[in-house]
């Protein structure tokens, strides 16, 4: 490390005679110094600026001249150096007085004095205490902002010249280069915790005048190793500090519980005292529980001497129910002693999650009641109910909303199949009837910014990495970033800007509508179109002429909504009775197309699309009853369909829907999604004040008490338990620690011809 004003002597070892070029490079090239050396070590001074920052690089270039008597090449050679400037200035030094030991469930003070500042000077600080068992599974380190923000950067700068014209390639040798490394990340140092994380945080802090603050924390019932860590700042100077103490009581209680438990399952619960400081004598435990298990037995008394451990279990049954419940433990001794600790158990469903959908019509006047009932059949705590009353059954919003938050996977085209709805889905909510994503913002701005990550330099999106070559998920991608704008969401000007320059390009090279149905094309051209930047010759001239050629309804009626959002009501309302002609009345499922596309997905996305672009009312009505028989084709619906469905549901909200709910007025469709606790509360009644039939769409998922019998859906599986001999054995009298070899033998069945798989062309 050196001073403004210091000599620095940087010593350059060259291998032939030539000359030194030394660049300072921080942010900028500050400065350059040249000299001639021999063959050997050459020291070369150089003084340190008041404006060198708190680091720069030593970049030495050393050039070997041609040389025709030794039949020698020019040669050139680079090494590079960081050295400090002077962080001293800018630290700050950081105490904390601590306790070696703090007892659970008091009040921890971080007296904290920072070291450094000037006079009245003005500075923060942050103070987190933490598990070490938790910073352990990551091998954490504590925030040091000195060695971010003073500490070696990255050598950014870019090294240019013409001097390998002169270098023969073909004699050459390439240079290697050679850099430390750094240690590998998410390495496991310890074990998990077995009790509820503890992190506290301050908050900022304002530092007194003289330097010190106090930070106060809320000890919880933790026992363990915590790690109390700083960070101070000033205007231009940072700190930080970090040590360890302990949490305990003076006598210590761990309890191991079951990692999970299903309904009927048998376990045991121990509990283990350690008398570190406490007092000889007789120790009374009380345990009793919360929650869809029973304890065969709540009290217990010991005899614990001092320095001593001893330990009893507990007999816990998981009940006919599921959920979460909490184990409470009572502990009182001798001298006073008294503790208590919480402890979380959940128990899971013994049996898969199923879900039935049934459809109910209703005439104007009828009504529905629902209750609790329809939970009967399954396990306590699993049932959730999802409700959509709309003039289509199709357009149930709850499941739909539902299964796309649960679609596991992620390439483009789910994850903007996931976020396309949230846009639009406080539209539809119904007071806080329809239970989505709390964090729908944060969900839309993780996924604008997935997608973006995948955006090539041409402006085109990949699958999986950066840049590819599919028009229509260009499209696609971008539709999502134009309409995610509009709704007010960051979209950076210049990925997009890109985005439509990529369609603009593919829509003046794309090959004829006739060649691939134009599915790319038109879907460019709308996009483009709601961007107020579509050829409207290139619109017209397909309306005109290229029509029929076009090969789903869903590229049409992407045809008519560019039209009508340029004006042209009389192009676009043609070109939407095209699309409806389009739509078959009696749908036949189909593999997967290049569009991701199918008849619902298309269905869905005429209604969508003439509904945006204010198409006449039969056109909407009739393409709406296209809708039933492509959703009764399908018995998993794909992201896609889902996506769209979501959309038409949501252009669809402004038709008149008159609905009595609970004895108050409800305009517009309705959806909601209800746990078994809501319905035991109050019962639902759904009246259907209005002259149209409305369809009611009930979706009852949850863990049914008796297993589902077993079911052959083009395969037949059968399951064999042996030990590790080989000798046949029953896992009903397994004993703990025992291992078993299980095989499986699926055999296909022969009627089995079409297996539909996951694939970028076809999510179903």
């Amino acid at each position: 490390e050196y001073k403004p004003g210091d000599i620095m002597t940087v010593a350059v070892t060259a291998r032939s005679a030539g000359k030194v070029t030394l660049a300072i490079v921080g942010d900028r090239l500050i400065t350059t110094i040249s000299a001639d050396v021999e063959p050997g070590m050459a020291k070369l001074p150089l003084t340190i600026g008041e404006d060198w920052g708190t680091g720069a690089y030593v970049v030495a270039t050393l050039r070997r001249p041609l040389d025709e008597a030794a039949k020698r090449m020019p040669g050139r050679a680079i090494g590079v150096k960081w050295f400090d400037i002077d962080t001293s200035a800018h630290t700050l030094g950081v105490a904390m007085d601590l306790p070696e030991l703090a007892r659970p469930e008091t009040t921890l003070t971080v007296p904290v004095k920072l070291e450094g500042l000037a006079p009245n000077e003005d500075a923060r600080i942050v103070v987190s205490a933490v598990d070490v068992g938790i910073l352990n599974l990551t091998n954490y380190k504590a925030p040091a902002p000195e060695d971010h923000y003073l500490g070696q950067r990255r050598l950014s700068t870019e090294i240019r010249d013409l001097y390998g014209q002169l270098i023969d390639g073909m004699q050459g040798t390439k240079g290697r280069v050679r850099s430390g490394g750094d240690s590998g990340q998410g390495e496991l140092r310890g074990n998990p915790p077995t009790q509820a994380p503890f992190a506290l945080y301050s908050g900022i802090v304002s530092v007194g005048p003289d330097g010190t603050a106090e930070v106060n924390f809320d000890l919880p019932g933790f026992v363990g190793t915590a790690r109390v860590m700083a960070v101070a700042w000033s205007k231009d100077r940072v700190g930080h500090a970090s040590a360890e103490m302990t949490v305990r009581d003076p006598v210590v209680v761990t309890a191991t519980l079951p990692r999970f438990m299903l309904t009927g399952d048998k376990s045991t619960l121990r509990l283990d005292l350690d008398n570190v400081e406490g007092t000889s004598g007789v120790y009374k435990i009380a345990v009793s529980g919360d929650g869809p298990f029973r304890l065969a037995q709540t009290e217990k008394t010991i005899t614990l001497d001092a320095k001593t451990r001893a330990a009893v279990s507990l007999k816990v049954v998981a009940s006919a129910g599921a959920g979460t419940g909490t184990v409470t433990v009572n502990v009182e001794g001798p001298g006073g002693f008294s503790l208590e600790r919480e402890y979380a158990l959940t128990v899971n469903p013994a049996t898969q999650i199923l879900s039935r959908r049934t459809v109910q019509s209703l005439d104007p006047g009828q009504s529905l009641t629902l209750s609790a009932d329809v939970f009967a059949d399954l396990v306590p705590g699993t049932g959730r109910l999802a409700l959509s009353v709309s003039p289509t059954a199709a357009l149930d919003v709850a499941t739909l909303l539902a299964a796309l938050d649960r679609y596991p996977l992620g390439c483009t085209e789910q994850i903007v199949s996931r976020a396309l709805p949230l846009l639009y889905v406080n539209q539809l909510v119904t007071g806080a009837h329809l239970a989505v994503d709390s964090h729908a913002d944060q969900r839309i701005a993780g996924a604008i910014q997935t997608v973006l990550a995948r955006q090539g330099s041409e402006g085109s999106f990949g699958l999986w990495s950066a840049g590819g070559g599919d028009a229509w998920l260009d499209a696609y991608t971008t539709d999502f970033l134009t309409r995610a704008r509009a709704r007010g969401y960051a979209v950076p000007d210049q990925a997009f800007k890109l985005a439509l320059l990529r369609l603009r390009n593919y829509v003046s090279t794309a090959p004829d509508a006739a060649t691939d149905g134009g599915l790319s094309l038109a879907y460019a051209l709308y996009v483009l179109a709601r961007n107020g930047t579509a050829p409207v010759g290139d619109l017209r001239y397909i309306a005109d002429t290229k029509l029929d050629a076009l090969g789903t309804a869903t590229a049409r009626a992407q045809i008519a909504a560019a039209l009508a959002m340029l004006g042209d009501r009389v192009r676009a309302e043609r070109v939407f009775r095209s699309s409806l002609r389009a739509l078959p009345k009696r749908p036949v499922f189909g593999l997967g197309r290049t569009d991701y596309g199918s008849p619902l997905r298309d269905a869905a996305a005429v209604v969508t699309l003439a509904a945006e672009g204010d198409a006449p009312k039969p056109i909407l009505v009739k393409a709406t009853s296209r809708l039933d028989p492509a959703r009764k084709l399908v018995t998993h619906t794909s992201t896609q369909e889902d996506a769209w469905l979501v959309l038409a549901a949501t252009a669809l909200g402004k038709q008149t829907v008159d609905l009595n709910v609970n004895g108050t007025t409800q305009a517009g469709s309705y959806y909601a999604t209800l746990d078994q606790d809501a319905l035991e509360d109050q019962d639902l009644t759904l009246t259907n004040t209005g002259d149209t039939l409305l369809q009611a769409v009930v979706s009852v998922s949850g863990a049914p008490v008796t297993p589902e019998p077993a079911a052959d859906r083009g395969f037949a599986l059968e399951r064999s338990f042996h030990t590790l001999d080989g000798v046949e054995a029953d896992p009903a009298k397994a004993k703990q620690n025992q291992r078993f070899i299980v095989v499986l033998k699926v055999t296909e069945d022969t009627r089995v011809t079409i297996v539909l798989l996951c694939s970028p062309r076809a999510h179903h």
